[in-house]
């Protein structure tokens, strides 16, 4: 009798087991009653209940949460808790996924969707907002006005801030519109990386307030650090240079945030080689004729954000011996050019003596001429007459003179014949 008892109960037992179970098969129940609300101007809260219908003693449920952020999502695990609270840049859009994921049931797959979403903000006040982090603890955040409004005004917050929100305490300006402000404080200590700084700039529109909201982090891909230059240090062995530098001061050296780059350069060469390099040690060879002048920057890691350090200070190791060869020959070219210039100069000088520098006569001795009476030219003995009678003097030619001569024809003159002895005596005279 108690045989067929015991295995009648075995019979039921597992029909309701069986019955139980198929009855909680399938996709779990989506969380239900979901509230949202906000904390303060940038964070909010949700919270929900457990899914409906469900026996928490034969499946117990977590709860999956993905935040996604213009296309960027993030994945939250909560296993006991019903609420959520989230802290973003609002202004950008914002969708909360929330489901029901079973935990130690495996007969039971993730449950529905249920969605909540934070639109877009179309209104915009400014444009490119930035920030760059300093490794002295301060920030500059830097913005362009969406039009040319003067009223302006950022606030600020972060986590664990005793006051709601705080305004810039410094303006930066450019053509009398604000366009960035600095911020520092103990809250951007450089060894806490992970800071999260809210801003709120808001500007009021007729009887409303417009209001834009931004979220940067110290580490955040988005934001910009800019650290100091690390130091360098230069170390011989046999025919190589060991370049080593320490990281950007302020920072924890055992967190490996930085990634470096070296650039050198020989005394022979004018431009930089550079060599990437994920560590702090670096060897380049060496040539003992040339001076090597070295310099590292560094990179920060994604895990710090973005951004680079300036040059470190230049460090130069060896002497240049090609100048010191050169030098006893520049000692005896140097001389020789420069006395075959000179003699060509001079040369050159006298030949254009003429034209350059023209013989000017000498005024005082007209002056002298003119007012000394000794030297009247017009007094016998002077002598200003004997060096007229010594020099040169101008004597005009005399004048041709221009005589019409004519040739004028007359008649021949005859001449008286001889008389002979008879007519002589027998002329007579009349």
């Amino acid at each position: 009798m108690d045989l067929r008892f015991t295995v009648f109960f075995l019979i039921v037992y597992c029909w309701m087991a069986f019955a139980l179970v198929s009855h909680e098969t399938g996709a779990l129940p989506p969380p239900s009653q979901l509230s949202f609300s906000y904390i303060n101007n940038f964070c909010v809260s949700l919270s929900w209940s457990p899914p409906e219908n469900l026996s928490s003693s034969i499946c117990e449920v977590e709860y999956s949460m993905v935040v996604t952020v213009d296309q960027e999502s993030e994945k939250h695990t909560i296993r006991k808790d019903t609420h959520f609270e989230s802290c973003l840049d609002i202004d950008r859009g914002v969708n909360y996924t929330l489901r029901a994921q079973p935990q130690n049931c495996s007969h039971r797959t993730l449950s529905q969707d249920v969605v909540w979403s934070i639109p877009r903000s179309e209104e915009k006040l400014v444009k490119d907002f930035e920030c760059v982090y300093y490794s002295s603890g301060s920030m500059n955040c830097t913005w362009s006005p969406a039009d040319q409004t003067t009223d302006l005004q950022l606030y600020y917050w972060y986590k664990n801030m005793a006051q709601p929100l705080k305004p810039c305490g410094l303006y930066l300006y450019t053509g009398g519109l604000k366009t960035g402000c600095h911020l520092h404080g103990d809250f951007l200590n450089v060894t806490n990386l992970t800071t999260e700084v809210f801003f709120l700039i808001n500007r009021t529109h007729g009887p409303s307030t417009l209001q834009n909201k931004f979220k940067r982090t110290t580490r955040d891909n988005s934001n910009q650090m800019k650290p100091w230059p690390p130091k360098l240090t230069i170390k011989r062995a046999d025919d190589m240079l060991e370049l080593h530098c320490d990281p950007p001061s302020g920072f924890d050296p055992r967190l490996n945030y930085w990634d470096y780059t070296y650039r050198y350069r020989t005394s022979k060469d004018s431009n930089w080689k550079e060599i990437p390099n994920k560590s702090r040690a670096e060897s380049i060879s060496y040539n003992h004729h040339f001076q090597y002048r070295v310099q590292v920057k560094a990179i920060c890691k994604s895990i710090c954000g973005t951004g680079v350090s300036d040059w470190s200070q230049e460090e130069s190791y060896g002497q240049d011996k090609t100048s010191e060869r050169s030098f006893p020959l520049a000692l005896i070219t140097v001389p020789v050019v420069v006395t075959i210039c000179a003699i060509l100069l001079l040369f050159f000088l006298k030949r254009l003596q003429v034209l350059i520098l023209p013989q000017i006569p000498d005024p005082l001795k007209s002056l002298k001429d003119l007012t000394n009476s000794k030297n009247d030219p017009t007094l016998p003995g002077s002598s200003t007459t004997k060096s007229l009678v010594n020099q040169r003097v101008y004597v005009p030619e005399n004048p041709e003179l221009c005589l019409d001569v004519k040739l004028v024809e007359t008649e021949p003159i005859l001449e008286p014949r001889p008389f002979s002895n008879s007519a002589v005596g027998t002329h007579r005279p009349l």
